[in-house]
């Protein structure tokens, strides 16, 4: 084998290592994280907000950047507010409460 061929192969395994760290390293979006909310929510979702800054927030002893935002769903007894805290960096939804308006 050639060292030229070996020496492309080894640059081209390089590359792809480091892009496929650079695309799983990408954060979620605030709207693909206020979309996620919304498609675990058992009732129709009848308005929602999230706010598109992340801010830092210690949860359970671990600290996160986080998203907040709310949603109201609709059900058969009337409207239920909700507010939600979604990890900025995986989507996964960390904390939800109810909450009166």
């Amino acid at each position: 084998m050639k060292t030229s061929t070996i020496l492309y192969t080894c640059i081209g395994f390089l590359a792809g290592a480091l892009l496929t760290k650079q695309l799983s390293s990408r954060k979620i979006t605030p709207e693909a994280a206020l979309n996620k909310v919304k498609k675990n929510v058992p009732a129709r979702v009848s308005g929602s907000w999230i706010y598109t800054t992340k801010e830092p927030a210690d949860l359970n002893g671990l600290s996160y950047d986080v998203y907040r935002g709310g949603f109201t769903r609709s059900t058969s007894s009337g409207e239920e507010h909700f507010l939600f805290t979604v990890d900025a960096d995986t989507g996964s939804v960390l904390e939800v409460s109810s909450t009166t308006i």
